[in-house]
């Protein structure tokens, strides 16, 4: 199970949403960079940085962050208003080692473009009451996951980052019967899951759906989870 603390971005400081509305923002710190820092020393070779402000106006904004960022990390992923060919490999030229896109992939289509870059691209699926939710879960699209994690497979796609949206920043606990599912009509796809994750025990039941990933964010900042224990217990599974 790879662990990826989350870092999101709007107007410079780090936030936390609530189920993706945001309108109902919190406030994490004034500087990225020191919460980058924090989390590397505390033992995280993985990021997950997530443009905010750009999902929002359908451009980055925030992708400055990337190569101070990518000195701490080993692995650095980066999401959020990527919305063309060219956005895409502005953000891997900055240092990212994947992107994450939605929009792109769904509003557009396959685009011949992506495909020099495809081992480096990790599709998103939001899912928002059911359906898949874009242009920074603002809409939603008549796509259920189920059928979108099958036709990213045919794709050729490997990794998707699957997004509870009405549990993000809720420490609800992740929607484990969408994990499951998902699963069972895409065993071989590496999902990383994010959405509500609120304890260790939490990340411990997504492993044993294996589960490749877990993205955490609010249940870091607070305290529920001390993410130097939970690397240390993810590397002795």
């Amino acid at each position: 199970m790879k662990i990826y603390p989350a870092i999101d971005i709007y107007e410079n400081k780090v936030v936390r949403l609530y189920q993706g509305d945001f309108g109902k923002s919190t406030t994490i710190s004034s500087n990225p960079l020191s919460v980058a820092k924090a989390l590397a020393k505390a033992g995280s070779r993985y990021i997950h940085i997530v443009d905010l402000e750009g999902a929002k106006k359908g451009e980055p904004v925030n992708a400055h962050v990337i190569p101070k960022m990518k000195d701490l990390f080993q692995c650095l992923h980066y999401g959020g208003g990527l919305r063309s060919p060219a956005d895409v490999k502005m953000a891997l030229s900055m240092g990212a080692d994947k992107v994450m896109i939605a929009s792109l992939i769904w509003d557009e289509g396959p685009d011949e473009a992506l495909t020099a870059f495809k081992s480096r691209i990790i599709p998103a699926l939001d899912v928002k009451k059911g359906f898949i939710a874009l242009s920074g879960w603002l809409k939603t699209a008549s796509i259920r996951p189920d059928e979108a994690i099958l036709h990213l497979k045919t794709l050729g796609y490997e990794t998707v980052l699957v997004t509870a949206v009405e549990r993000d920043g809720t420490k609800r606990g992740p929607d484990l019967e969408l994990y499951e599912k998902l699963l069972k009509v895409a065993p071989e796809m590496k999902i990383i899951a994010a959405g509500g994750i609120g304890t260790a025990k939490d990340v411990w039941a997504l492993a044993k759906l294996n589960v490749f990933g877990a993205v955490i964010g609010k249940a870091l900042y607070d305290g529920s989870i001390n993410l130097k224990k939970l690397l240390e217990e993810a590397a002795n599974a």
